[in-house]
C-alpha cells in the first residue's frame, strides 16, 4: 500500500488507490502463474482424446497453439522491467484461451458439447485476473466480442452453437455473480489495511502523524529535496513547562492542551507541510521546499499563535520553544534525515535553555 494518508480523501481517489493497490497484489501473486491456463487447455486435450480418440489430434493442434502463445506472453512478462504488462498479458491470455478451445472443440466429430465445458472454466478464471467489476465486466464483453467470429467460422450443427451461447452466457453470469463476492471481499480488506496504515501513523490524542509517519515523510521529502536540488526544513516544538499544566490542573487539562495546539499549529503552517506529534508535548514540522530564513519565520509565526491562544480549563495559557534545522545548511549534501532531526533538536534545548518562548535556528 501506498505510504500516502487516505484520510481526507474523495470517494473516487479512495477508489483510484483500491485499484492501484488491487493491480500491485495482482502482479504479485500471478506473475509466476501463468502456465495455468496453459495447463487448462492442454489438459482438455485428454478429454478430447477420450471422448473423440479418432480426431483428438486435430483438436490437439489448437489447444498446443494457443499454450504456446500463453506462455510466450507469461514468459515476456518476466523479462525485467515488464511485470506491469501482466493485466494486459493476463486478458490476452484468457481470450487466446477461449478462441483456442471453441475452434478444438469444433474439430471433434463426437465430444463438441463436452468441449464446450472447457471453455466454462476458462470464463471464470476472468474474475481472478480483474481488478474489480468494471474490469470484469470489460473482460465479459470482450469474450463475447471473440467468440461471435468463432461460432460463426467453425463448421458446427447449429444446435450446438445455440448450445455454446447458452453455456457461454451462463458461464458469464456466474462470473459476473462470483466477481461481486470478490470485489466485496477485496475492498473490505483493502479497507481494513488502509484503517491499519492509518492508525500506526496518527497519534491517537490529536489526529496528527506520529512520530513513525513523520519518520517515513521527512526522509521522502528529504529524498525528494536531495533530487531536485531545493532545501527542506525541519522545526521541532516544546511546549514550555507542560509538567506543571498537568500537575496543577490534571491530566485531562493537559491532553485539552495538546489537542488545542496541534489545531493553532497546524493552521500556522501550508497546507503542503507536515506536523505531528513527535512524543508527550513535542511537535514536529516539516517544510518541503523552504529554506532556513523561511523556515524561521514560519517558527516565529507558530511561536506566535501559541502565545496568543486561551486554552479551556487554564487559567493561563502556554509557550512554546522551537528549534529549526534546513538541510541547505549541512556540508554533506548527501546526509541523512537523523543528521537534520539533531541539528533541530540540538537549537530546540538551546531555546529551553536560553529562556524558552523563542524560535533558535541558525540566523536567530
Amino acid at each position: 500500500m501506498s505510504d500516502e494518508p487516505t484520510s481526507g480523501r474523495s470517494p473516487r481517489e479512495i477508489d483510484a488507490a483500491f485499484r492501484e493497490s488491487r493491480t500491485r497484489a495482482l502482479i504479485a501473486v500471478n506473475l509466476n502463474t501463468f502456465w495455468s491456463i496453459a495447463i487448462i487447455l492442454l489438459g482438455f486435450a485428454l478429454w478430447d482424446a477420450y471422448v473423440d480418440p479418432a480426431h483428438w489430434r486435430n483438436a490437439f493442434i489448437y489447444r498446443a497453439a494457443g499454450a504456446a502463445i500463453v506462455m510466450a506472453t507469461g514468459l515476456f512478462q518476466q523479462l525485467p522491467g515488464k511485470a506491469h504488462w501482466l493485466p494486459v498479458f493476463a486478458k490476452v491470455r484468457l481470450l487466446i484461451a477461449l478462441v483456442a478451445s471453441a475452434f478444438a472443440a469444433s474439430m471433434l466429430d463426437r465430444g463438441y458439447g463436452f468441449g464446450v465445458a472447457g471453455l466454462v472454466v476458462i470464463i471464470l478464471t476472468g474474475t481472478y485476473i480483474a481488478i474489480d467489476n468494471r474490469d470484469l465486466l470489460r473482460i465479459n464483453m470482450l469474450i463475447v466480442v471473440a467468440l461471435v467470429p468463432v461460432l460463426l467460422l467453425i463448421s458446427v450443427p447449429p444446435f450446438d452453437k445455440i448450445g455454446t451461447v447458452v453455456f457461454v452466457l451462463l458461464a458469464i453470469a456466474a462470473s459476473t455473480l462470483l466477481g461481486r463476492v470478490i470485489e466485496v471481499s477485496n475492498r473490505r480488506a483493502f479497507a481494513l489495511e488502509r484503517d491499519l496504515h492509518r492508525d500506526a501513523r496518527t497519534d491517537s490524542l490529536t489526529a496528527l502523524d506520529n512520530r513513525r509517519a513523520m519518520l517515513e515523510r521527512g526522509r521522502v521529502e528529504l529524498k525528494r529535496a536531495q533530487r531536485s536540488g531545493v532545501p527542506v526544513s525541519v522545526i521541532l516544538c516544546d511546549l514550555d513547562h507542560f509538567k506543571n499544566i498537568n500537575d496543577k490542573y490534571g491530566h485531562e487539562a493537559g491532553d485539552a492542551a495538546l489537542i488545542r495546539s496541534a489545531m493553532v499549529l497546524r493552521l500556522a503552517l501550508r497546507e503542503s507541510d507536515a506536523l505531528g506529534r513527535w512524543g508527550g508535548e513535542e511537535f514536529m514540522a516539516i517544510l518541503p521546499g523552504t529554506d532556513a530564513q523561511g523556515a524561521a519565520e514560519v517558527a516565529e509565526r507558530m511561536r506566535l499563535a501559541i502565545a496568543v491562544t486561551k486554552f479551556d480549563g487554564l487559567s493561563e495559557g502556554t509557550t512554546i520553544s522551537i528549534g529549526v534545522a534546513s538541510s541547505e545548511q549541512l556540508e554533506d549534501p548527501g546526509m541523512e534525515w537523523d543528521l537534520l532531526i539533531k541539528e533541530a533538536d540540538q537549537r530546540l534545548y538551546r531555546a529551553k535553555r536560553e529562556g524558552r518562548n523563542r524560535v533558535v535556528s541558525a540566523s536567530r
